[in-house]
């Protein structure tokens, strides 16, 4: 009987290996959550840019929309960071005025270096010709990789 005493008191609680594994199995497991996080961070950004970058697409289109007569002055390079003019929001509508704005948005929503392309394709249907605009945005991404944004108008 009294053997048996000794044996169960002697088995009582963990070893320190096996406080140590498990503890590397934890931080493991954190560092494996931590890197998914980061991830997430990242890949939301990208869609943040993403949606920003449409927004804009989209409202240089209604510009150039609703200034048919003078569409085109639109069609130019816009390199984002620009010093862009004076934005004046008004009823008047100017070609000048709707590249401002539009200038001074890229500059707050794009990374440096990005590029704004709007370009007249003309387009001929059954033998009638329609011009479209091709809104091109790019940018370079965290990782370096370009990136390119396209939409097609047809006023």
């Amino acid at each position: 009987m009294k053997n048996y005493i000794k044996y169960k008191k002697r088995n009582k609680g963990f070893t320190l290996i096996e406080v140590l594994i498990a503890m590397l199995i934890l931080a493991i497991g954190v560092l494996g959550v931590a890197g998914l996080q980061f991830k997430a961070l990242r890949f939301n950004h990208d869609a943040y840019l993403r949606t920003q970058i449409s927004i804009l697409a989209s409202d240089i289109m209604d510009q150039i929309r609703l200034n048919q007569n003078d569409s085109n002055a639109y069609i130019s390079n816009h390199t984002a960071p620009t010093v862009p003019g004076a934005c004046v929001i008004t009823n008047a509508i100017t070609a000048a005025n709707d590249l401002n704005c539009w200038h001074a948005q890229i500059n707050e929503i794009m990374p440096p270096g990005s590029i704004a392309n709007i370009q007249q394709i003309n387009v001929t249907n059954n033998g009638v010709s329609n011009a479209q605009y091709n809104i091109t945005l790019s940018w370079t991404d965290r990782e370096g990789t370009l990136r390119n944004i396209s939409y097609t108008l047809q006023p």
